[in-house]
């Protein structure tokens, strides 16, 4: 998906460059392109932010996956108990029970994926951290080499190895933001 939306937005870049031609200027002469291409899956695998960011996502997830066993344990205990007191308790009282333990199951549902969705929006928002990086070191790269066209690599059918930039962009992004530190949500 993060390479999905940085795909588009170079593409969708580079097309608004070439599409957003006023009438007036049909009739002038351009200079010839000069094109590079970027790998951004290549990055995002070989960058030490976009690793980062993953290892701390596969760590949250193990906390998180091990706090959701834990209230899983805990419920099947609670019904057990449970179903073991319906012998004993008049019908009402088991019905009261019942209900209130359909209503903790009901919110620890919510709560776990209240607490899912909040994880996913902090590492997206890592992730957006480093597509934005990105994109200035290109648009950086492109401005000093006088590039006036950047696409990224899986558009291009065809491109020379040194039409690519990527292992630049890489060293670039490693030394400009070495790290995401993500604010994981209790």
């Amino acid at each position: 998906m993060v390479r999905r939306i940085v795909v588009t937005a170079l593409t969708a870049l580079a097309l608004a460059q070439l599409t957003a031609v006023p009438a007036a200027w049909a009739q002038r002469k351009f200079p010839a392109p000069v094109i590079a291409v970027v790998d951004i899956q290549a990055i995002m695998q070989t960058a030490e932010a976009p690793k980062a960011i993953q290892a701390q996502a596969q760590k949250a997830q193990a906390g998180f996956e091990q706090g959701v066993k834990g209230k899983d344990d805990e419920f099947k205990k609670l019904d057990q108990d449970l179903q073991a007191q319906r012998s004993v308790l008049a019908p009402e009282a088991f019905q009261q029970r019942q209900r209130e333990f359909d209503q903790k199951v009901a919110d620890a549902r919510r709560e776990i994926q209240e607490r899912r969705g909040k994880l996913k929006a902090a590492f997206d928002n890592a992730f957006q951290q480093v597509e934005s990086a990105i994109i200035q070191i290109v648009d950086q790269m492109a401005k000093e080499s006088g590039t006036t066209l950047v696409l990224p690599k899986g558009g291009a059918i065809y491109a020379q190895a040194e039409l690519d930039i990527t292992q630049e962009v890489v060293k670039r992004l490693n030394a400009k933001l070495p790290s995401v530190a993500v604010a994981i949500p209790k």
